[in-house]
């Protein structure tokens, strides 16, 4: 008996185009593939098998569930094994090479082709993307120096996905803020509080950078559009992604919410 005996792929209507993770064949379809490489491949690798020569027995498993998950299937490994922190712990302070990078997507592709995963030029563009894509942020994050954030969502890569232009996400590797950030004057109480001279000042460069592909964190009619959406997410600590701001800031961005959104 399967591990996964009790999965049931979601049920989709038939006015939707699939999602990769139901056209690849669902989590037993890229649980054949982690298996394989895992089974397979890696022990008698001399570039990956001291890298896994620990990992737990159901390691196969788990790296099937987030594959299933980030090309949108079941949200099982972020309710089981917490999401994008837990996966980002199993890479910090490793130093992953580019010849092991290289070789962990030769082989993972070889697993899929031998797992029987569809063949066709479209899943074959958008599962390579996102393997390329994911395995070079894993050898970024795992870095000596690399200070990766802490509060990323899950990827989620479907048909149309690309992970943007180059610069458009914060690297892992960037060079710390500015000492200068915290020395932003905050409006005394009872100053009128506005975006141009309170509000875009506490949102750095990164910050602007990193949330470019949703809204401009610079501009007055982005933010006030989206005020209070960003205003839940720096309350959460959430936002930005690298560290929570002090409970000082957030009260200052709450004030000018709430008395009306001074330019």
């Amino acid at each position: 008996m399967h591990w996964y005996v009790q999965f049931k792929d979601p049920v989709r209507r038939s006015d939707d185009e699939p999602t990769i993770f139901e056209w690849a064949g669902g989590l037993p379809a890229f649980t054949r593939m982690t298996r394989l490489f895992y089974e397979k491949y890696v022990p008698q690798d001399p570039l990956l098998a001291p890298l896994f020569a620990t990992m737990s027995a159901d390691h196969p498993q788990r790296v099937a569930k987030w594959l299933a998950e980030v090309f949108c299937g079941p949200k099982s490994y972020s309710e089981e094994f917490g999401g994008y922190p837990r996966m980002l712990s199993q890479h910090i302070g490793k130093d992953l090479t580019e010849e092991q990078r290289t070789r962990w997507v030769t082989l993972l592709l070889q697993s899929a082709r031998e797992a029987g995963l569809p063949n066709d030029a479209e899943f074959r563009s958008a599962f390579g993307a996102y393997i390329e894509w994911g395995s070079r942020l894993a050898v970024e994050n795992s870095q000596t120096d690399a200070r990766p954030p802490e509060h990323m969502p899950m990827p989620h890569w479907d048909w149309h996905t690309a992970a943007g232009p180059p610069g458009s996400r914060v690297s892992a590797l960037a060079p710390p803020a500015p000492e200068e950030q915290a020395a932003i004057a905050l409006p005394g109480e009872g100053e009128p509080v506005r975006f141009e001279s309170h509000i875009k000042p506490l949102f750095r460069p990164m910050d602007k950078q990193s949330m470019s592909f949703a809204f401009d964190l610079w501009s007055y009619d982005d933010v006030g559009r989206h005020a209070d959406a960003i205003l839940a997410q720096l309350r959460a600590g959430t936002m930005p992604c690298d560290s929570a701001w002090p409970a000082e800031r957030v009260d200052v961005f709450e004030r000018w919410v709430e008395t009306g959104k001074a330019r």
